[in-house]
């Protein structure tokens, strides 16, 4: 981890945060994710060679990008973006560097729409779980959380359904996150159809 006295200070607030106010039910959306995000991130800012600068800008929008979901889940971005300005300012950080980093907070809307190399990264680090091999298991503690959350809950076959046009619609940006996870996301997203076929099949001799 880059070695920066406002990081280390933005990864305790955000551990602190976690621990008071994150709920039960955000079992997907927890430290671990952001913790595993942040990592990624690194990974992905070393490999494009970024500045120190710029590599402590996409570390603290990782580390706070979704803290918004301890009070919500839709537009939880601008939520996120105020724990970020609010705790910054105190800090007396930049602005302008303040605005970096609420920007690549934002840009993790869905959909995602980078307008910047930071941004870019930041988007990659937070869904590089589309390119991982347990992405079925993850799928599941989403579907879960989106259950106890009262966000919504779908049928298994309404539920791949979803998952495959979020497939359809994700594209990483960053050649980093194309080459470490592109091809496995490639693969879950035959592996999802594969079992969405086999559903409606069953489905149709039920009827």
């Amino acid at each position: 981890m880059l070695d920066s006295l406002i990081l280390k200070k933005v990864e305790n607030y955000v551990l602190e945060l976690f621990a008071k106010k994150s709920l039960a039910e955000n079992i997907f959306h927890s430290i671990s994710h952001t913790k595993e995000v942040v990592d990624v991130a690194e990974k992905i800012g070393t490999t494009e060679g970024l500045s120190l600068a710029d590599m402590e800008i996409i570390l603290i929008a990782s580390w706070f990008h979704d803290t918004g979901h301890f009070h919500c889940c839709h537009g939880h971005e601008d939520q996120s973006s105020e724990y970020a300005r609010t705790y910054l300012e105190n800090e007396s950080y930049p602005e302008e560097r303040i605005k970096k980093i609420i920007g690549c907070i934002n840009a993790t809307r869905i959909p995602q729409m980078p307008k910047n190399k930071l941004e870019e990264i930041v988007c990659d680090a937070d869904l590089h779980h589309l390119g991982h091999v347990d992405i079925e298991e993850r799928g599941k503690i989403l579907r879960k959380e989106f259950e106890l959350r009262g966000i919504k809950k779908l049928s298994d076959i309404d539920w791949l359904i979803t998952s495959l046009e979020f497939f359809k619609n994700h594209k990483f940006f960053t050649e980093y996150a194309r080459s470490e996870f592109g091809l496995q996301k490639n693969l879950n997203k035959l592996k999802l159809k594969k079992m969405l076929k086999k559903l409606e099949q069953l489905a149709k001799k039920k009827n």
